[in-house]
């Protein structure tokens, strides 16, 4: 029967909190977070248990990672991994199966090159700034500066992977038209901002890991 003054300590020793302990068991409450925070608690929860076992180590890391965009952090395990700067944490998890297909794979190859097109881009910079806004292929090649038949085969590279929609409008006269709109609004900060980010980052990328582990 230790004098109640040793149980921290006997606590701190075993490295346990005062409830394990005493083997009492509490229901954890669940925390709600607010939407517009909720890529900042992930992106810290990441970073947490990448390097949980030094605090200091893991404040540390947060703000090399902040103040320099040339820093990246990082954790491999065989095929799987986590790699995290300032602006995003990507989580890779893939069988050898799938990894050994991966670089094959034909419609991941032309939607890299679908992103990769000039008037593509061009096109969904005009739609990002023109949300409800519909256009023709003649309009939206004057706004955007490029030819119809380049703009013909952009948006029909778009429409094949939803990032526009295409309708066809009945003018009354005999005459049928395909008129334009924005879609996939949640594919940008989901897929696509992502994907460019790492693709810009691994144009010119500096080995600046802090805390690289494998």
């Amino acid at each position: 029967m230790p004098n109640i003054l040793l149980f921290p300590i006997i606590a701190e020793i075993f490295e346990v909190t005062l409830d394990e302990l005493f083997s009492i068991e509490r229901n954890p409450k669940t925390k709600f977070i607010p939407m517009e925070e909720t890529s900042l608690a992930v992106y810290d929860t990441v970073l947490d248990t990448m390097w949980a076992w030094k605090e200091t180590d893991i404040e540390q890391m947060k703000g090399i990672l902040s103040k320099n965009p040339d820093q990246h952090t990082g954790f491999v395990s065989m095929q799987q991994g986590v790699y995290a700067d300032r602006d995003l944490v990507v989580v890779y998890i893939a069988d050898s199966d799938a990894l050994a297909e991966l670089l094959g794979k034909e419609n991941a190859a032309d939607f890299l090159y679908t992103l990769a097109n000039t008037d593509v881009c061009k096109i969904m910079q005009y739609q990002l700034e023109n949300r409800g806004v519909t256009y023709t292929i003649s309009s939206v090649s004057a706004k955007c500066g490029i030819q119809e038949e380049n703009a013909k085969r952009a948006l029909e590279s778009m429409v094949k992977y939803s990032l526009s929609r295409k309708q066809m409008v009945d003018m009354g006269t005999g005459e049928r038209i395909d008129i334009y709109s924005h879609c996939g609004d949640h594919k940008f900060p989901l897929l696509i901002y992502p994907l460019l980010s790492l693709a810009e980052k691994l144009s010119d990328f500096k080995k600046n890991w802090c805390g690289f582990r494998s």
